[in-house]
């Protein structure tokens, strides 16, 4: 036999297998995320809260608790006779405490976009006097509550909270520095009391004092240090022990809202503003009450604030006011200068362009890396059109949500639902990528949006920029070591790849879990964009990918799951008595045409309330500028009788072409807000004074508003009345309209009465208000 024919019957060699992949590595890799997570998110479970035999050194939410009593047992706004109690309460509390408080009473006022808001307030300061003072550490929480509703938790429980604070104070030695215990009046109001505080000057020095202020968004949650303001105050940060953030100091600097410390910081006062943010539907309601507050968030306002002030107590106030990055990881605080920010975005883009460049014989491809940077924008648009379409759902399945802006009480299933929705784009995405480029090119343009964003931020957000640098650094430098130490089929390399999703975890998990409560379902697209950035780091853990078709039906069924989710979480999501369901009513009367009409921000569909909306839509917007812009419906209503502003001893004087007219403003007992509004078509208002507040002049409303483009508003008016003086140019006498705003539904007028399971929607709405209005000619 030839050796040709021995040759052509030896069996053929069987055609060797592909090796398949250890998924180990990726496992491990999975298992340290996961870690990452609970070790990043457990600082953010409030302490329970401590009992009332604790030490007397230590603070206890227990004791503080025992003042809600003789706080918030009833709404208090403003200029009330119930705030009076509150007030005379909470100066005895001081005195038994050993200080000896003071009533600071004064008219303020403040204008923002040449609109201004004033009121005659009464603030309540007290001192503890200090061994070697370098200044005064201020104490600040306000004591007065939304007109419809006892704020227990706005602001109440933080008030009880400086009581205990300084209890705890008293008892131990002397601090170097002043303690300074400011609880303010119409905060809720437009910042009065604190702006009433600032021009009484009692302080001193703001360069010398820093703030401390307390505050409320909710009803629970743990303590978040939200802003500061100035420089050198990273000790006290760090502190406090709460969570943190300078990205949360950025964003809040940029948004319409205000505390206290907006108006101190103004006049240069330092300062750090706390508040829990969870429990958000009882928010400014009426349910805002004694048995909604959390202990264990009072416990964890309260031992953040103290160690805060104590650490200020102690310090050199007028030393050191740099300011600094900081942000809190695994409970711990860490900062730098703020200086460094910039450099440091700039090296992690040095590194990832030269890891790129070194790379290229290693495995990494230019335009793999150029191709994901390019499409990664998708996942974000995936990411925007989840929690804009969800919302847009939910709003079509119940209505009732849009009036809390999405605050609901049971979000968990909704934000399942978008969770579900956006890992199914962020596979696909990663699926159609992984055909024609690696998954270390796909880790390569993600680590590149990651040092980009930094870069921006260290311009234009310097306080956020650490999210987004860090992340690029480390990752860089893991991919650069998997790079250098492995080969290009090695399973170690892909897990490497997803090492950045370990910091990122740490620094973006927190922040997201806070921001969901906090926004609410509208707005739950910034936190879902933070996810999907943070999802995108970890894909290359489902290396290697299961086949297409077992990947296909895992997809289609998360998709279903998340609709799922979603549909049955809003059929079955109901309401109680302890979580009512919001709804909306108020009661307008136009006093010079003697019509009534039931206003509402919710629909027919409301319960109680929907079959008194009889007209459909309707827009008051002409007559009563305070309702501009808002969708309201409406329905014809009983006239009731009720007293309508009107003015006494009007006095003109004219000089130089200005025309200046004096009255007294009445307004019906029980107004706790006063809307002016000025007819500017035949004159322009060159000022104005309420009870000595200076107003500013001129048009300080949109052209859409008509004639009535001059607005101004008091609060808490005196039952006296309202000294006012008005500066005009033109001819004739000036129209002013006048909308008396109160608390309640007036009896006379059929107002429904509501049962347990329904309530309220927050304040500032018109659900459970009345508007009187008046036009008066001076």
């Amino acid at each position: 036999m030839s050796a040709l024919t021995q040759i052509s019957r030896r069996p053929a060699p069987e055609p060797t297998r592909p090796r398949r992949r250890s998924r180990t590595p990726a496992w491990i890799m999975l298992a340290l995320l996961l870690l990452t997570g609970v070790a990043a998110v457990l600082p953010l479970g409030p302490s329970s809260a401590r009992s009332g035999s604790a030490p007397a050194t230590r603070f206890s939410a227990q004791r503080a608790l025992t003042a809600l009593d003789g706080i918030a047992t009833q709404p208090h706004p403003s200029g009330s006779p119930a705030q009076a109690k509150v007030r005379a309460y909470l100066l005895g509390r001081l005195r038994d405490a050993g200080t000896s408080p003071r009533e600071l009473t004064r008219v303020a006022g403040r204008t923002s976009a040449g609109v201004t808001s004033a009121g005659r307030v009464t603030d309540i300061y007290a001192t503890v006097p200090g061994t070697r003072p370098t200044g005064t550490v201020l104490l600040v929480a306000h004591y007065d509550s939304v007109p419809t509703g006892p704020g227990a938790s706005d602001d109440g429980s933080n008030v009880a909270a400086v009581l205990e604070i300084l209890r705890v104070l008293r008892s131990g030695p002397r601090p170097r520095n002043d303690i300074g215990i400011l609880l303010t009046d119409g905060e809720e109001q437009g910042l009065l009391g604190a702006q009433a505080f600032v021009d009484s000057g009692v302080a001193g020095d703001p360069r010398r004092v820093v703030a401390v202020n307390l505050e409320a968004r909710g009803t629970s949650g743990p303590a978040v240090l939200f802003q500061t303001v100035g420089g050198g105050l990273a000790p006290a940060v760090r502190a406090s022990g709460a969570y943190t953030t300078s990205l949360a100091d950025e964003i809040f600097g940029m948004l319409p809202n205000d505390t206290d410390l907006t108006a101190l910081g103004e006049a240069g006062v330092r300062g750090l503003n706390f508040a829990f943010f969870q429990g958000a539907p009882d928010y400014h309601t009426p349910h805002d009450s004694i048995d909604h507050v959390s202990g264990a968030s009072v416990q964890s306002m309260g031992d953040a604030a103290l160690g805060a002030v104590r650490q200020l107590a102690g310090a050199d106030l007028t030393a050191g006011r740099s300011s600094t990055t900081y942000f809190a990881v695994f409970g711990t605080v860490l900062s730098y200068p703020e200086r460094l920010v910039l450099p440091l975005a700039c090296l992690a883009g040095l590194c990832w362009v030269l890891l790129l460049w070194r790379g290229r014989r290693r495995g990494l491809c230019a335009r793999g890396t150029a191709l994901t940077a390019a499409t990664l924008p998708l996942t974000l648009l995936a990411a925007a059109a989840a929690g804009f379409g969800g919302w847009w759902v939910l709003s079509l399945l119940r209505p009732e949500f849009a009036l809390t802006a999405g605050a609901v009480y049971r979000p968990g299933r909704y934000l399942l639902g978008e969770s579900l929705l956006l890992l199914v784009a962020l596979t696909g995405w990663y699926r159609l990528l992984r055909r024609r480029v690696s998954a270390l090119d796909v880790a390569m343009g993600v680590l590149g949006w990651f040092w980009a964003l930094g870069a921006l931020c260290a311009v234009l957000l310097p306080g956020g920029s650490y999210l987004f640098t860090w992340p690029a650094l480390i990752g860089t430098a893991a991919v650069a070591a998997a790079v250098r130490l492995t080969d290009e089929d090695s399973c170690w390399r892909t897990a490497a790849a997803a090492a950045a999703a370990v910091p990122a975890t740490a620094l973006v998990l927190p922040l997201i879990i806070l921001l969901l409560p906090t926004l609410g379902l509208s707005l739950t697209v910034a936190p879902l964009v933070l996810a999907a950035l943070l999802g995108a780091l970890a894909l290359t853990l489902f290396e290697p990918l299961p086949s297409r078709r077992a990947l296909t039906a895992a997809m289609a069924a998360l998709a279903v799951l998340a609709v799922g989710t979603v549909g049955v979480g809003s059929a079955l999501d109901g309401y109680s008595g302890r979580q009512p369901r919001a709804v909306s009513l108020g009661y307008v009367l136009d006093a010079d045409t003697k019509r009534a009409t039931w206003v509402s921000e919710g629909g027919p569909e409301q319960p109680v309330v929907g079959r008194l909306l009889t007209d459909g839509r309707v827009s008051l917007g002409e007559g009563i500028p305070l309702l501009r812009g808002l969708d309201l419906h409406g329905g014809t209503a009983r006239a009731a009788a009720l007293e309508a502003p009107r003015t006494e001893r009007v006095f003109a004087t004219e000089r130089d072409g200005v025309r200046t007219v004096r009255a007294r403003l009445r307004v019906p007992a029980g107004t706790h807000q006063i809307v002016l509004y000025a007819d500017t078509s035949r004159a322009r208002i060159a000022g104005a004074d309420l009870d000595g507040a200076r107003a500013a002049g001129g048009r300080n409303l949109p052209a859409a508003d008509g004639d009535w483009r001059w607005t101004a508003t008091y609060a808490a008016p005196a039952p006296g009345g309202v000294d006012l003086t008005v500066r005009f140019r033109g001819a004739g006498a000036l129209r002013l309209r006048v909308v008396a705003v109160s608390a309640g539904l007036p009896a006379g007028a059929g107002a429904p009465a509501l049962p347990s399971d329904v309530s309220w929607a927050g304040w500032p709405s018109v659900a459970g208000q009345t508007l009187v209005v008046r036009t008066l000619t001076l």
